[in-house]
């Protein structure tokens, strides 16, 4: 069995832009985001960096860093810090890391700030419902299944709906003991 990545967070900086261009212009990192752009320019990506830089406002933004890697390998986020209903978890992983277990290790520290930084009360994700990875990725750190939004959006001519799911920290850090060290 192969070591588990070491990764880490870190608030984004401005030389990060490469890094982002580059994944939003990856189809095969994007396929399964719900907002979906048919390009992605390098002047979008700076503009890109210098909000997720700023702390001014209720969502938060952090590049994944990995052992060995030069360059961020994708991001997660906490969009919404302050809605009665807490925050929801956004996360994009470069597809060169994706299925090793970055995107779960990413998203356990992400959701860990939402509590122990923020005080959130709960987390909680909008997946499409063709996104059995990141259902899967959840279901592991402790999530629950709330909902479907039947036919909520649409790509290629085809409907889909959204799950909605949602973890508080007491299921959180049972399920991600561990990774939370």
């Amino acid at each position: 069995m192969s070591e588990a990545p070491q990764v880490s967070l870190r608030r984004f900086v401005p030389g990060d832009a490469a890094a982002v261009h580059r994944w939003f212009n990856n189809q095969r990192a994007t396929q399964t985001l719900v907002v979906q752009r048919p390009s992605f320019t390098l002047e979008e990506a700076q503009a890109w960096v210098v909000r997720a830089m700023d702390d001014a406002g209720e969502d938060r933004k952090y590049a994944i860093l990995v052992e060995g890697h030069a360059e961020p390998v994708g991001f997660t986020a906490l969009y919404g810090l302050s809605r009665d209903g807490g925050p929801e978890l956004g996360a994009l992983i470069g597809d060169e890391v994706r299925r090793s277990g970055v995107g779960r290790r990413a998203e356990a520290q992400t959701i860990a700030r939402a509590f122990d930084e923020h005080g959130a009360h709960r987390v909680y994700g909008e997946i499409p419902t063709f996104n059995e990875a990141a259902k899967r990725t959840v279901a592991s750190l402790g999530w629950s299944y709330v909902e479907t939004l039947a036919d909520h959006d649409e790509r290629g001519g085809d409907r889909f709906g959204l799950e909605i799911w949602a973890v508080t920290p007491e299921d959180f850090r049972a399920a991600a003991a561990d990774l939370l060290g």
